[in-house]
Order: C-alpha cells, then sequence, then structure tokens
C-alpha cells in the first residue's frame, strides 16, 4: 500500500465531528481531539515512507516496500480511531483526583492526602462552601474584619495561653514568612543536625535561602551542645532556629539543645527564638503500649508540653499529627504576629474558607477533649487486641473467596508516615493475600490500578493492615478481590 492510499484513508476532520458517534458530544473539546489523533497517525505514516526513502537512497539499485506490520498497525488504528476519539474524549471528565482504600498501615500518607476528615468535621464545613460565610465580615460591627480570627480563639483557648495565632497555606510557607520577616539580610542559627529534606526535595537551608537569610551551622551532624549556639552568636544574628527533623532520626552518640534551653539563650541576648515543630500533635499519643520508639533521643513532645514553656515564636503542621486540614500554624507573642500580618508576602500565603472552616470544627473537637474524633489520632492508638478482631472478621468475609485466594492474618508494624514520628512503629495485623491465579505483583498492581486499593508487599504476599482502614473499606476489597477472580 502506498503513502497517498494510507493518507486518504484517513477521515476528514469535518467528517468526524458529524459522525453519530459523537453526536452527544462538545465540539469544542471534541475538535482539538480529532485533530491531535489525525497529526499523530499522519506523522507515523509518514514515518514509514521517509524511512523507505533513506533506505533507497543508501542502496541506489534497489526499491524497498513498506514495512507490511507497520502498514497493517496503521490500518488498524484508522479503523479504530473513533473509539480512540471517544476514550480520550471521555478521560476529559474522568477526574484524577478520587478517593482510595489505604491498606498501606502508613496513616499520614503524604500521596493520599495525609489526614482524613470525620463526618462530624465534614458536615460542619458543608454550609460554610455552599453560602456565604463570614470569612472577612464582622456581624456585630457591619464592618470588614480578618479572616485570622476565626482559629485564634479557639486555639488559646485549647492551648490555655495568650499567644496570637496565625495560619497561613503549609508548615513551608509559615518557615519562609517568619524567616523573611524576622531575619531577612541577617544570620540564623541552626544546628548542622537539622538541615533537614522533606517530601519533594524541599530543604531547610534552601528555604532559609529564599527567605533572603544567612545560613550560620552549629554543632556537628550527630552532635550540637548550647556552647555550640553561644560560640556562634554576633551583633548579626536575628534568629535561633529549632527545626524538627521530620522524616528521619538520630540513634547512638547523638545529642541536641533543648528547646527551652534555645529560648532562655535567645532571651538573654535580645534575639528570636523560633521552633519549627513540623507535625505537632496536641496530646493522646503519649504512653501507648502498642507504641514502641526506636530511639529514646527522640521522642515528640506534645503541643501542650511545648506552650507550658513556650518559644517567641513557633509553627506545625495541621494536615500531620493535628490531624486537620493543610495548613502551616504559626503560635507567638502578640507582637511577634502583628509583624508577620504586616509582611507583603502573607497575602501569596493565606489560607481560604475551606481550610478555616476544617480548623475550626477540627478545634471544637479538640476543646471536648474526644480525640478519637480525630480520625488520625484515632487509628494511631487503636489497640493491637482490637485490630485482631477486625481482622479476624474480615478472614470470615473473605471466607468465600478461599477457593480462588489464599488468606492469614500476620502481624505487621504501622507507621505514623507525613515526617511524623519517624522512630515510632505501632503493632498491628493485617490480611496477607495471595491469588492462586496471579502473582504478589500482579495482584498488588491490579488491586491498585483498576481498584483504588493501596497496600503493601511482605515476604511475597499482599497485605492490607488493619489500622488504616476506614469503614466500608472491607467490603471494597472483597469487591476487588471477587471482581478479579471472576475475570
Amino acid at each position: 500500500m502506498h503513502a497517498q492510499e494510507l493518507f486518504q484513508a484517513l477521515p476528514k476532520v469535518d467528517t468526524l465531528l458529524n459522525h453519530a458517534d459523537f453526536a452527544q458530544t462538545n465540539k469544542t473539546l471534541l475538535k482539538p481531539l480529532i485533530t491531535k489523533h489525525l497529526q499523530e497517525l499522519r506523522q507515523e505514516i509518514q514515518e514509514i515512507y521517509t524511512k523507505i526513502k533513506t533506505q533507497d537512497s543508501a542502496h541506489s539499485h534497489t526499491q524497498s516496500a513498506p514495512d507490511s506490520h507497520a502498514v497493517a498497525q496503521i490500518q488498524e488504528k484508522i479503523h479504530n480511531l473513533n473509539q480512540t476519539i471517544q476514550n480520550a474524549y471521555n478521560a476529559l471528565f474522568t477526574p484524577t483526583l478520587v478517593p482510595v482504600v489505604n491498606a498501606s498501615g502508613v496513616v499520614l500518607q503524604t500521596n493520599l492526602g495525609r489526614s482524613v476528615l470525620s463526618e462530624e468535621v465534614a458536615q460542619k464545613l458543608l454550609p460554610l462552601i455552599t453560602r456565604y460565610c463570614t470569612l472577612e465580615y464582622d456581624l456585630d460591627k457591619g464592618t470588614r474584619s480578618s479572616r485570622y480570627t476565626h482559629a485564634n480563639a479557639l486555639f488559646q483557648t485549647l492551648f490555655q495561653t495568650d499567644y496570637e495565632f496565625l495560619v497561613v497555606n503549609n508548615n513551608a510557607a509559615a518557615v519562609l514568612l517568619i524567616l523573611q520577616t524576622f531575619a531577612k539580610n541577617k544570620k540564623v542559627l541552626i544546628s548542622r543536625g537539622e538541615l533537614v529534606e522533606i517530601g519533594g526535595g524541599f530543604r531547610i537551608p534552601e528555604v532559609m535561602k529564599q527567605a533572603g537569610c544567612e545560613l550560620l551551622e552549629v554543632g556537628a551532624t550527630n552532635k550540637t551542645h548550647l556552647s555550640d549556639y553561644e560560640n556562634a552568636l554576633s551583633a548579626e544574628c536575628a534568629m535561633i532556629l529549632k527545626a524538627h527533623k521530620s522524616n528521619f532520626t538520630q540513634i547512638g552518640f547523638c545529642a541536641e539543645v533543648r528547646m527551652q534551653d534555645l529560648s532562655t539563650l535567645a532571651q538573654k541576648i535580645g534575639v528570636i527564638d523560633y521552633y519549627d515543630l513540623g507535625s505537632g500533635y496536641v496530646s493522646g499519643l503519649e504512653s501507648l503500649p502498642h507504641a514502641h520508639y526506636t530511639s529514646q533521643n527522640s521522642q515528640e513532645p506534645s503541643l501542650k508540653e511545648i506552650f507550658s514553656a513556650p518559644p517567641s515564636l513557633l509553627s506545625f503542621s495541621g494536615d500531620k499529627l493535628f490531624g486537620s486540614a493543610q495548613a502551616g500554624i504559626i503560635a507567638g507573642k502578640k507582637e511577634l504576629i502583628e509583624n508577620l500580618k504586616k509582611n507583603q508576602l502573607l497575602r501569596a500565603l493565606r489560607v481560604d474558607k475551606l481550610c478555616l472552616g476544617v480548623l475550626q470544627a477540627s478545634l471544637e473537637v479538640y476543646l471536648q477533649n474526644d480525640f478519637d474524633a480525630i480520625p488520625t489520632l484515632h487509628m494511631l492508638r487503636i489497640s493491637p487486641n482490637f485490630l485482631l478482631s477486625r481482622a479476624q472478621e474480615f478472614l470470615k468475609i473473605l471466607r468465600p473467596l478461599e477457593s480462588m485466594y489464599n488468606f492469614e492474618i500476620i502481624k505487621v508494624d504501622s507507621l505514623s508516615g507525613g515526617g511524623s514520628l519517624p522512630d515510632m512503629k505501632f503493632e498491628s495485623y493485617g490480611i496477607a493475600i495471595s491469588a492462586k491465579a496471579f502473582s504478589c505483583t500482579q495482584l498488588e498492581e491490579r488491586l491498585r490500578r483498576d481498584y483504588s486499593i493501596i497496600t503493601r508487599i511482605i515476604a511475597d504476599k499482599v497485605v492490607c493492615d488493619i489500622r488504616t482502614l476506614l469503614d466500608g473499606d472491607e467490603t471494597r476489597i472483597f469487591e476487588a478481590l471477587k471482581s478479579l477472580a471472576e475475570k
């Protein structure tokens, strides 16, 4: 078949636009898809015959024929063109942000959205997004107000403090705003052991550089002493920063300086003491019998502990151990918070009514001391005995599938995740699954790609960790396994 015949076999754009197969489509969206796929086919045809011409010019005494297999592929693509375009059109309306089953055992799985919200919190959010609200309006005065007032009083009540609170869109934004406000063109002291890189390649030193600060490292990678800070102080120093280590920990021959001691030193010499706490939690994770630190050097302080003797400024994430919306929550002395509010950068970092609504609802739950109404805390606090009981019930649900799969209950370790409690493991139980018709990796992939079920592989078996399963997830897993077996 010659090139001209293949080109002539391609339908015209208008012909496809008016084809009955596309009668129910939006033609404005459809036309670019048609044009794109026709252009790709033209290019493939051209490449086949360009290759032939190149071969013929190198061997002038021969005349090549087109690759019959390549021509057949082109013909098949032309035959299936309408369906291909229809699939591409349907994909435009298929969301990629969809719910998943988190059976991985990582509670704060960053890739899966970190903290989930309770139905109670979600219901309180609904009126704020379906109606107008008092985002920046004072009903008593009938005048404009600040969006930062809504969570402030609740935070103050929760932590029994007169510190002011400011909310930005994440904790990295909080660090940037604080450093840029108080330490631009000045020096900031930080331990070498705290120059961390968090997910996505974001590094504390780079954030400090963007804020216009001069980083002044003190101590050694594994050990930093108070004298290291004292010896590094100078007139150009504006701040002492202590940064949470996020997703790693140090064990063995290591030491760091307590924030309280850094605060005492900072106040003595008149510089700002700032604690980038990162993943702060309120309370409720102390002395859990099923949670084990690998090192006693890096136990996570609660926010209530910190507020008993707070630094001048501190910040933490809203969607990690706090279990609420993605946000960077800044707490500090009133005059410092007022200075942050005057920074023009705040406009670019501010949060919307959705974030503030979630924080407000979460804080109301905290004020009732109902930690189990915060799903993140609830999952971390569940006892292994309860998880074992739930695993046994799940096994009963899976029993009708035993002719196609092998199931067993195994002990596993769950993780907090999200750069929180990196050296703590939570005893848990999981259902280990092996399929009789396909491999472990095939089963994991099919569950993930076809049914949005995220698992992990242990000892060549797919494992569903019970700790991170939400209500109804067992049924979804059962239905997925049943559907896979029937295919």
